[in-house]
């Protein structure tokens, strides 16, 4: 008797770690995008006329219409969690952006003077919104929202929750190009 060789099944070519975990990531980040824009509340699009409101300094801004920049307009809320993460790498935007944000039910403007100056925000240009009148007209209900105008008054880009300082400055740095 000969001993014959068994048949071997062939062995299954896998992917190299690497492509594997960044495949993995891919696959991660598409879903979380997925289901953050299907949960998302519906928020501006397209055009949106000037409006004209005043800061908590007295200084008159524009939020939406033609500008010569794009524009970051943050709504936020003194009580909101995520905001106290984000406000203060916003004040570092400022001396290179245009950056308004929008105090939402937040309470009166002496309220939010002290806010700003225990939390170190002076240099935010702050909207007050005691009562979320401006916000519901953009229908903007959650904080943060960030809506991103281009130089035509459009709303470009807006999103809602976390977000990060690179992403903030990519979007605008590519509004600023058209």
């Amino acid at each position: 008797m000969t001993d014959s060789p068994e048949p071997t099944t062939p062995r299954k070519r896998r992917l190299p770690r690497w492509a594997r975990w960044t495949l993995e990531g891919l696959v991660f980040v598409a879903a979380l995008l997925a289901v953050q824009a299907w949960m998302g509340p519906d928020l501006p699009e397209g055009e949106i006329p000037g409006m004209q409101v005043e800061t908590l300094d007295g200084t008159p801004v524009t939020i939406g219409g033609p500008s010569d920049e794009p524009a970051v307009v943050v709504f936020w809320a003194t009580w909101c969690g995520f905001c106290e993460l984000e406000m203060p790498w916003l004040v570092d935007l400022v001396d290179d952006h245009r950056v308004i944000t929008v105090a939402m039910q937040s309470g009166d403007a002496a309220t939010l003077r002290d806010y700003l100056i225990e939390n170190d925000l002076e240099p935010l240009p702050v909207v007050n919104d005691p009562a979320g009148r401006m916000a519901g007209a953009l229908g903007v209900g959650v904080t943060p929202t960030f809506l991103f105008f281009d130089r035509n008054g459009h709303v470009a880009y807006s999103t809602t929750g976390l977000t990060s300082p690179w992403g903030v400055r990519l979007r605008l740095w590519w509004l600023g190009r058209s």
